[in-house]
């Protein structure tokens, strides 16, 4: 999912070893908090519009794609499953980082409870909630394998990637270390 975010966290992370130390930001905590308060209160409570059944902080494991994740929530129908992603932000927006891990999670999922995830529904969270669905496709899925298969090659070249350079940059933690970051920091300072 960072490799969608930017490709030089897996980099800067699983290359070099270097620890974002997300648990600092507030943001993250705030996340966490949230979580864990949906994790532990109305465990049974289901979606309106959605009958199943629910299953919490579902871990999941593929001996296939040598690759485990945790779902939120999941609720299990007759049919399909459904994945249920909840984000601490205001900021709504399924971009490729989310279309990742929905993609990513779709497939563990598929290979742990042996039915198809059609749809997920990822619930954005801080002042405001928004319920947003997602269809999950064949082309979510293959978007995501395509992410995951760049992440491996990066691994495995230990070669630095190019990447995108944009307003992300601002609040990433390793900022102060990516290259074209910190050359810009040089010549305004």
């Amino acid at each position: 999912m960072e490799h969608a975010f930017c490709p030089r966290f897996t980099y800067f992370q699983l290359v070099l070893g270097i620890q974002q130390r997300e648990e600092k930001r507030g943001t993250v905590i705030a996340g966490r908090e949230l979580h864990r308060r949906h994790s532990t209160t109305n465990r049974n409570y289901i979606i309106a519009g959605v009958t199943g059944k629910k299953f919490v902080e579902a871990y999941m494991y593929s001996e296939k794609l040598q690759l485990s994740g945790k779902i939120d929530e999941a609720i299990e129908t007759a049919d399909e499953i459904i994945i249920i992603e909840r984000k601490y932000s205001d900021y709504v927006n399924v971009g490729e980082t989310l279309k990742t891990q929905l993609g990513l999670l779709a497939l563990l999922a598929e290979e742990n409870f042996n039915k198809r995830v059609k749809r997920a529904i990822v619930i954005f969270q801080k002042k405001h909630r928004v319920k947003i669905r997602v269809n999950i496709t064949e082309k979510t899925k293959s978007f995501a394998l395509k992410v995951l298969q760049n992440t491996r090659s990066v691994i495995q070249t230990g070669i630095m990637p190019r990447s995108k350079q944009d307003n992300r940059c601002i609040n990433c933690c390793y900022r102060k270390l990516c290259p074209p970051n910190r050359l810009k920091n040089q010549v305004t300072n």
